[in-house]
């Protein structure tokens, strides 16, 4: 097993980078790939930028150059489902774009049932797992995550909710799956809470970052404990 993990921003994923050993850092299309292990799994963890596209570029590279088996993106998201505080965490079981129409995947490459990729269950177990062996300061859930490339206000937010009423939202967690789904890669999401519908907007995403990024980073670390 070789790990790829994924973190949009330096915020989102460099207190989990230094928790490596043994690093080998290797650059290529602008990014810094930190290959290393955590214990004694071998892990590749990088930043890989805000949006869709800089998301999927990453999780391709992780695939073709470090060969990774599976690719976890941990980071920040914003909550939809109203039942989400500030500081939640939501593991991803599906992935869906908000701002891609359904035939775009079924009727043309990939080809898929429906727009939805799915997380790997045997991932998903194993933070069920986790979370039966560790208390964590926040509350934890299981469901749908979607993607685009806004931050949402309260029109957007009306528009996803009937479209697809997701817990939350973000900006790269469906290309890398959608990466992952044409590779045959198994894949998770960890996203944690920095805004909601009433604390909304780029100053409450800058405010809560880091904590909520640390959220999501322990919940990673104890399902990787899971792997050992």
């Amino acid at each position: 097993m070789k790990l790829g993990i994924i973190g949009p921003t330096e915020n989102e994923i460099n207190p989990f980078i230094k928790c490596l050993s043994d690093i080998r850092t290797v650059s290529t299309a602008m990014l810094n790939f930190y290959d290393g292990k955590f214990r004694n799994l071998d892990v590749v963890a990088l930043y890989c930028g805000v949006c869709k596209v800089n998301a999927a570029i990453s999780a391709q590279i992780l695939i073709d150059k470090f060969d990774v088996s599976h690719i976890i993106v941990v980071g920040v998201s914003g909550g939809i489902d109203k039942v989400l505080k500030i500081g939640d965490t939501v593991i991803g079981t599906e992935v869906a774009y908000h701002d891609v129409e359904d035939g775009i995947l079924t009727e043309y490459h990939p080809w898929m049932e429906n727009s939805y990729f799915k997380s790997d269950e045997s991932l998903i177990e194993y933070c069920k797992k986790a979370f039966k062996q560790n208390k964590f300061k926040q509350a934890v859930y299981f469901g749908k995550i979607v993607t685009g490339e806004s931050f949402i206000t309260q029109n957007g937010r009306d528009k996803i909710i009937s479209t697809h009423n997701p817990l939350c939202v973000d900006m790269e967690t469906a290309s890398i799956a959608h990466v992952c789904y044409v590779n045959k890669i198994p894949f998770l999401a960890i996203r944690t809470i920095t805004d909601t519908e009433e604390e909304c907007g780029l100053e409450a995403f800058e405010k809560n970052c880091i904590d909520a990024s640390m959220n999501s980073i322990e919940i990673l670390k104890a399902l990787l404990e899971q792997l050992l």
